[in-house]
């Protein structure tokens, strides 16, 4: 039996799953196990994982169920003390495994996390995440924190980067899979663990998510999150403690989101999420501004789309610049860096 069995759901992604599997390979820990849970694809992904030839990858089939579903049935199949995820169009470092075994058999916590560069771009999640004051450390909701806050903790979590105790990953009701969901299964899957458990946050960036090969990078709208639907799949897992911390979460979450597709021009789907969460009319600070973006949302699309055309080159203009004069930290050779000590 091995320390740890890797979970990755393979559905159509013969362009990317060898640079996925290649990455756990080259881990500097080796006792580990790959479930390969092929989700019905149609293509030669599979084909190509098994001529990888591996002995410790492990090959499962299923008809198509989605992510959610494919990661539960990983789940069930594991008999490592830790379960780790990784989706077979990303990557890992080659330290990652060592640096999150060591780091959770360190400390008394349930699930470790790092953080990530984002690729094409390199950008790494470090600086963002530091921006919300989430750092490297140990983390346990008590209920009383600022919900933006608390909010951008759950989110740092993210399929790719966490490694989680095997008892803990099934405790909660796993990955959110009802109705074959794409979108933010795994988001429901971290809310409930950090509602419940404590948590850490590894110091050194040790993921590559390569979201220019992501499915969700494509899509023109954002399917609706699971608990934007029914708020239950979150809050039938949260102790009373922290109810209170959690629908004030999942409010600003659906204050953003209705905002996000005011602006996009959709605006009858903005309304009818407005209308799931009523309270954001009194709770949410700049209502007014949320208000006005509904009503101009047959225009606003427009403002968003000169903005996604003119803002990246204009961002891209910014970080080299600022690397020429000293203001930025250069990170091109990032399969290079150190390990947390």
């Amino acid at each position: 039996m091995a320390k740890i069995d890797i979970i990755m759901p393979l559905y159509n992604k013969a362009v990317t799953v060898k640079r996925a599997v290649d990455s756990i390979i080259a881990q500097t820990f080796s006792d580990w196990r790959l479930i390969v849970v092929d989700d019905g694809s149609t293509d030669s992904s599979i084909d190509i994982v098994k001529e990888i030839g591996d002995e410790r990858i492990e090959i499962i089939s299923q008809k198509n169920a989605g992510p959610g579903a494919a990661r539960n049935t990983g789940i069930a199949r594991a008999t490592a003390e830790y379960v780790a995820f990784l989706d077979a169009d990303d990557r890992w470092l080659e330290f990652y495994l060592e640096n999150s075994l060591a780091t959770i058999e360190q400390n008394d916590v349930s699930m470790v996390g790092a953080f990530s560069y984002e690729l094409p771009g390199k950008i790494s999640t470090k600086e963002r995440y530091a921006k919300h004051a989430i750092f490297s450390g140990q983390y346990e909701l008590a209920g009383n924190e600022n919900p933006e806050w608390a909010e951008m903790l759950m989110l740092f979590f993210h399929v790719d980067s966490c490694l989680v105790k095997r008892d803990v990953a099934g405790k909660y009701g796993g990955f959110y899979a009802e109705n074959n969901c794409r979108f933010a299964e795994d988001t429901v899957f971290f809310m409930r663990i950090v509602l419940n458990e404590k948590v850490m946050i590894l110091d050194t960036p040790a993921v590559c998510r390569h979201k220019e090969d992501s499915d969700l990078a494509n899509l023109a709208k954002d399917p609706l999150a699971p608990f934007y639907i029914d708020p239950d799949v979150v809050l039938d897992y949260c102790p009373d403690s922290k109810r209170e911390l959690m629908e004030a979460i999942l409010n600003h979450m659906a204050f953003r989101a209705v905002r996000k597709l005011a602006r996009r021009g959709y605006k009858q789907d903005a309304i009818e999420l407005l209308n799931k969460f009523p309270s954001i009319k009194t709770d949410q600070p700049g209502y007014w501004r949320c208000a006005f973006e509904i009503a101009a949302s047959r225009w606003f699309k427009y403002w968003v789309a000169f903005k996604c055309l003119v803002g990246p080159r204009a961002r891209l203009f910014m970080r080299t610049a600022a690397r020429k004069i000293g203001m930025k930290p250069e990170i091109d050779n990032i399969s290079n860096r150190g390990k947390d000590d």
